[in-house]
């Protein structure tokens, strides 16, 4: 494998975002060896319990749900909503595609829109089955190594997705909060309100909340607009992206996280939804929490607490909408995450078997 910038070289300071200012020996090799490996046994150990108490929850929720009700609610389903949902699914696919393009382009590197399309694909896919720690990340280390990424770039590269990532999270979930008709249980209210010695019993209000999510969606602009020399942190060089390239991070992860919501709830039986029923900000919030929630607690795939959480914000006052909400959960999982996971094996089996690559496949500047 070549290109102009190998996987074994540094990048070069004036055209990574990332770069490497200072570089240290490591004088004490074997006690850090057995920290990195108490760390990750008990990391491990943490994502474990968090999937136990997640599916403990959700097994109470359940109580009294019989395959029956489920059956109901996939009869009540009409098969032009399942259609539906699967064209969604395709076209969030391709606008992932946008994430990398992005990071990409403000790492001034160059490489094939067919390739980014895979990358994404089976990054944002195996992650969604497997985890990050376990699934998305270590596919796209592997399949942007082999086209001639150093371990830095795909580090950096990384890191400007997930900024991506939780810009149009915090958007979305700023602009439902303010201006969206949420429905949120009771529960759910409950649960946003403080206890403190100081200042007494407080509610955290969804406005408040929206306005803090919008308030960190303005600050990273202005911040891009504002200040356009690298930033050092602990020896490691930051650019932030151009105004113009942050508005578009904005765009597309809003994009990506409407697409997905709107899948979910094309997949709810339609006795179910309505304006006065489960409406679509409800389940925006809902799956924009779940997402929240999975990411970190690092839990793969969110097994459990995207399911206990969507019935936690969805579930009326009553037990006769569970049957259905499990109905469109195990929908969702099959549309959104195993279907496009098939996929991205594929993807993934023809990048290993495909041909070296070329110097002229990956290169640096645009």
């Amino acid at each position: 494998m070549s290109s102009s910038n190998p996987p074994d070289s540094q990048p070069d300071p004036d055209r990574s975002p990332f770069t490497p200012s200072a570089m240290g020996a490591d004088t004490g090799a074997p006690a850090s060896s057995i920290l990195n490996r108490l760390g990750d046994f008990f990391k491990f150990t943490a994502i474990i319990v968090v999937m136990i108490v997640a599916l403990s929850y959700l097994s109470k929720k359940l109580k009294g749900v019989t395959w029956a009700d489920v059956q109901r609610g996939f009869e009540s389903l009409p098969a032009s909503h399942i259609a539906i949902a699967l064209f969604l699914v395709a076209l969030n696919y391709l606008i992932l595609t946008g994430y990398d393009w992005i990071a990409i382009r403000h790492m001034k590197k160059k490489l094939s829109l067919g390739r980014m399309m895979a990358g994404a694909i089976v990054g944002y896919a195996s992650g969604n089955v497997l985890g990050w720690l376990f699934g998305g990340n270590l596919a796209r280390y592997r399949m942007y190594s082999r086209w001639g990424f150093s371990t830095l770039e795909i580090i950096a590269l990384i890191s400007i997705l997930s900024v991506t990532f939780w810009l149009g999270l915090f958007l979305l979930a700023g602009v439902a909060f303010i201006a969206l008709p949420i429905h949120l249980p009771q529960s759910v209210v409950e649960m946003l309100k403080l206890e403190s010695k100081l200042f007494g019993s407080a509610s955290l209000t969804q406005e408040l909340l929206g306005l803090v999510f919008l308030a960190c969606v303005a600050g990273y602009l202005t911040a891009c607009a504002l200040i356009r020399k690298p930033i050092t942190i602990r020896g490691l060089s930051v650019s932030l992206p151009p105004f113009s390239l942050s508005a578009m991070q904005l765009l597309v992860s809003a994009v990506d996280f409407l697409l997905a919501s709107l899948t979910l709830y094309m997949l709810l039986p339609p006795d179910i939804v309505g304006p006065d029923k489960i409406n679509f900000s409800t389940v925006l919030i809902a799956y924009l929490t779940a997402q929240i929630a999975a990411v970190l607690t690092h839990v793969p795939g969110g097994y459990g607490i995207l399911e206990a959480i969507l019935f936690t914000f969805l579930e009326g006052p009553n037990d006769d909408t569970k049957g259905a909400i499990l109905c469109a959960v195990i929908l969702f999982r099959v549309v959104y995450y195993l279907i496009p996971f098939g996929v991205a094996a594929i993807l993934f089996l023809i990048n290993e078997y495909s041909p070296v690559d070329k110097a002229t496949d990956v290169a640096d500047g645009i």
